[in-house]
Order: structure tokens, then sequence, then C-alpha cells
């Protein structure tokens, strides 16, 4: 008998956002799920992001449309919703670390092995060491291309 995985979409709609630090914002979908989202790869990749790349005011200035299709500035420059999730988790903790190993029946050294990396830093990552970003996408990689 084959598991079968379900994975939920993202609905597309936002229904609250709230700008933090850097050029992170707290997403709340329009499904009640809520999470982090580092929206600076997209403000990167086009000009028109310019002042809200450079200036915390204009960033702070974040809005949402009334369909919650999309994020709105001042500035008059907005981004889909869609494209806000698509975007990779990049934040991980050990435990969620862990959970893919286990889920991946995966050694340290097997992990490590995947990633480039000695088996102490992942002993490390798995005992609570902060995850760097690029670890945790190429780990959530794993679980998605490995998992059963």
């Amino acid at each position: 008998m084959q598991n079968v995985v379900l994975v939920q979409e993202r609905s597309g709609r936002i229904k609250n956002a709230l700008p933090l630090a850097g050029r992170v914002v707290r997403i709340t979908w329009s499904d009640g799920v809520s999470e982090n989202k580092d929206i600076s790869p997209l403000l990167l990749n086009h000009r028109a992001f310019g002042r809200v790349r450079k200036e915390d005011t204009v960033f702070s200035s974040l809005k949402i449309s009334s369909d919650g299709a999309r994020l709105l500035w001042d500035d008059g420059s907005s981004l889909s919703a869609n494209a806000i999730a698509k975007l990779p988790h990049t934040e991980m903790d050990a435990s969620e670390f862990r959970s893919i190993m286990a889920d991946l029946n995966m050694t340290s050294e097997a992990v490590g092995s995947l990633l480039g990396l000695s088996r102490r830093a992942i002993t490390s990552y798995r005992g609570g060491e902060p995850i760097p970003r690029v670890v945790a996408i190429a780990m959530q990689f794993l679980r998605d291309r490995f998992a059963l």
C-alpha cells in the first residue's frame, strides 16, 4: 500500500498583513494560517520596488487590497498574494529539522552528505543551533523530494 500525502494550497487571499523587521511580513491567509514571509527576493527582483526596499516608511505603509489578492504600498507598488504564497519557508527550528530527518529515516551522516555539511553541523542544528536559511530550504527540498 502506498502512502498518499495531501498538500493544502494557500487560498491566495490575504486576510491580514503586518510589516516586521527587515522586509518580512507576517501574513494571515484567509484560511487562518499565519506565517512570516521574507519578501526580499520579490522586492529585489523588480526595479518598481526600489522605494519599498530602501525606505522603511514606505515599507511600513503596507496595506491589503480590498479583495485580499495583493499587498499595496503608498508609493503605488503592489505585490500579488500568489507570488508571496510561492516563496519558500525560510525559517526552521530544531524540532522541525529533527522531524524531517525522522520522516526521511536519515542519520546525521546521511543528511550531512546530501547537504555537503559535516555530521557535527547537522548534530548542532538538531540540538538547537540556529539553522541558516539555505539549510532550511534544502531540508524542505529533501522532505518534498524524498518523502513517501
